[in-house]
This record gives structure tokens, sequence and C-alpha cells, in this order.
């Protein structure tokens, strides 16, 4: 299953939390980075959604 743009932003929110809780900047800049990935990722999936899970896959042409 193809998570949501949702999902992604939970976990975009999540980690923007810990950067500003983080006390060491290295790792503070590391979770922000992270956050800001899954933003990206919450946006493509609302621009691109994925397709429906119950479509067949077309048929194989073999040569004969």
């Amino acid at each position: 299953m193809v998570p949501t743009a949702e999902y992604y932003l939970k976990q975009a929110e999540i980690a923007a939390r810990m950067a500003l809780a983080e006390p060491d900047p290295e790792k503070a800049r590391a979770m922000h980075i992270l956050a800001l990935r899954f933003f990206d990722k919450a946006h493509r999936a609302v621009k691109d959604p994925a397709p429906p899970e119950n479509l067949a896959p077309p048929p194989i042409i073999e040569r004969q």
C-alpha cells in the first residue's frame, strides 16, 4: 500500500517538532531536513495520486 499525503504530513510534523526539541544543532538540522523531505513527499502524493490498487496489469504480449 502506498502511503498517503496525510501520512507524510504527520511524519513531517513529528520530525519538525523533534528538530525544535533537539539541543544538538547537528541533530536538529538533520531532523529539520527529514521534515522537509516528508513535506516534499506529501506534496508529491497530492500532486500525483497513486493509481487504484484493483487495476489489473496490462496483458503481456508474447511472440509466436
